[in-house]
Parts: structure tokens; sequence; C-alpha cells
């Protein structure tokens, strides 16, 4: 009402050209989104690509000769990933901002730290009770968890076939990640358990994005970013030695380039970037491009393990990028 009342008013007005304010208001948002959405998107691509390296990586380091235990790993991963942020954070000069944010945020640092060490552990020991391929399927369904808690907390706007996108691209998860023969392990007894830790993972890393957002959204996102993993290597570290106590053996040159890798690339940099991507636009539409991760997984895996694969990754990848496309016009 108000509005139309502003309108009617400035169209009567012979002060004021119109036209060219209308001419001025269609032509920039155009080049403003484009603007904004091209970081975005590569941010987005470097963050997919990276994140499907640690399943080729960690299931590497879990079958060698003296494998790792999942605890090592995570601990191994997490402490370079906050040794990175520190030194950034110094050679920045976000000293100060560092120790501001820690006294008024530090609850929610703390809370978001358990959360994303949580994501990880349950995560890791998932694939000690079902299977890598249900696991995979059944945390990187966590979009969907995103889309709806995103619209009860976060209160984001979707359009209908926006939860029709997410749909079709968990059902080409499933393809990829779930051999049809035995698709029957996911509701066997004896992987309960490791079925459960699995969607567990999931829906955690679903709630960190949403706590992100929701409470730490404000706060300058390497600084944040810097906190949550510092606070998650300890939690991890404390962990590692209740459970597995110290190394039975000394981690070879090859264990320690991969684990500060994993540390360096897709948790420091990954995560620093994608709670700055979720910052700009919401947080289901950047979630929804996890579904990518699975198909360059499988090419990762195809190219430096040696696995095959057949028409149901075709089929998987198709519904997939069909479901990301319906989505994202949503």
């Amino acid at each position: 009402m108000e509005t139309t009342d502003n309108i009617s008013d400035s169209t009567n007005s012979p002060e004021e050209d119109t036209t060219s304010s209308e001419v001025s208001v269609k032509e920039l948002p155009p080049q403003t989104t484009i603007k904004t959405l091209l970081p975005v998107i590569l941010m987005l691509v470097f963050i997919i690509v990276t994140w499907a390296s640690p399943n080729v990586v960690g299931r590497y380091l879990s079958q060698q000769v003296n494998p790792l235990s999942p605890t090592q790993i995570s601990a191994l991963r997490y402490l370079p990933a906050a040794i990175t942020l520190l030194l950034v954070c110094f050679a920045s000069r976000r000293t100060k901002s560092l120790f501001e944010t820690l006294k008024k945020k530090y609850l929610h640092l703390i809370i978001a730290s358990i959360i994303l060490a949580s994501f990880v552990l349950l995560q890791m020991y998932s694939v000690k009770y079902t299977t890598a391929s249900v696991s995979a399927f059944l945390l990187n369904v966590n979009p969907v968890i995103t889309f709806v808690l995103s619209m009860i907390i976060l209160k984001e706007k979707h359009r209908w076939w926006g939860s029709v996108g997410v749909f079709i691209a968990a059902i080409g998860i499933f393809f990829i990640a779930v051999p049809l023969a035995d698709i029957s392990q996911i509701f066997a007894s004896e992987y309960i358990l490791g079925n459960l830790l699995a969607f567990l993972s999931g829906a955690a890393w679903a709630i960190y994005s949403i706590y992100l957002k929701r409470f730490l959204k404000e706060e300058d996102f390497i600084v944040t970013s810097t906190w949550n993993l510092t606070f998650s290597a300890l939690i991890l570290t404390v962990v590692m030695f209740i459970v597995d106590g110290w190394f039975t053996f000394t981690p070879s040159t090859t264990d320690i380039l991969l684990t500060t890798f994993l540390g360096i690339v897709p948790t420091a940099i990954s995560f620093t970037l994608w709670f700055e991507t979720i910052k700009r636009i919401p947080v289901q539409k950047a979630s929804v491009f996890q579904f990518l991760i699975p198909i360059i997984a499988t090419i990762l895996a195809i190219i430096f393990l040696g696995e095959t694969i057949n028409w149901q990754f075709g089929v998987g990848a198709g519904l997939i990028l069909s479901g990301l496309v319906v989505t994202q016009l949503s």
C-alpha cells in the first residue's frame, strides 16, 4: 500500500525523471549480480573439487601397510589446518580481530567447533560399520537436511520446485554410491549402526552450515574459520589420545605430507571459502553443490585408484546435474 502511494506520487511529479530512474534500476542489478556470482561460483568449484579429495586420500591412509585410525587421520588433518589459518591471521594483521571475535563470540565458536569435530568423527567411524558407498550416500544427502533447516531456522524462501531439484539430486547420489545388487545392505542389521553414524555425519554438517549463517554471519570468515578449526583440532587431539593412545608406529613422510595436504587445501582453505560462500548466497543453494562431490570423487578414484564405473554412474551424474539446475532456478 505504502509502496503504491509512493509510485503514484513520483509519477505525478513533473520534477522527477521516472523514465531514467526505471532504466537505471533495471540495468544495474544484472551487472551487480554477475559481479557478485562469479567469485561465488569460482569458490564453489574449488570447494567441491577439493572436498572430493579426502575420500581418495583417506582411503589410501586407512588401507596401507601401517594404516592410520579414524581419530588419527582426523587429528592430523585438523592440526595443520588450524596452524595454517593462525599464520594467515597473523600475516594479514588480524590478530586484534582474532581476540575480539573470541571475546565476543566465544560460546558460538565453541559450539560450532564441537559440531565440526563431531562431523569428522562420525564420518570416519561410519565406514567401520558399513560400506564406504552407503556411507557416502547417507553423508551427501545433507543438502536435503540443509534445505529444510534453512527454511525453518533461517527463513530462507524457495519456490516449491527447489525441493524437487534436491530430491532428484539425492536420487542421483543413490545411483552413484549404492550398487543396486547391494541395496539391501542399507537396512541389514549389521549395518544399522554405521548407517546411522553416516546419516548423523551429514546432519552434523548441515547443522554446522546453518549455525554459521545464523550466529556468525557478520564475523570475519577467516577469523571464524581459524577459531573453529583450532578448537576442533584440540578436541580431536584429545579424543585421539583417549581412544588410540600414542602412535604405535611413526607416521611415514607420505602420511605426514598427505594429512598436511588434507589440512591445508580441503580443510583450511575450503572450509574458510565455504563460510564466505554461505554469507553471500542462501545456504541451501550453496549446499546443493555438494551433490557433485561423489561424481568428482569417483573420477579421482578412477585416475588414482584404478576403480571402474558403470551405467549407474552416468544415470546418477545426469540426475545430480538436473537436480542442481532445477534447485538453482528456484
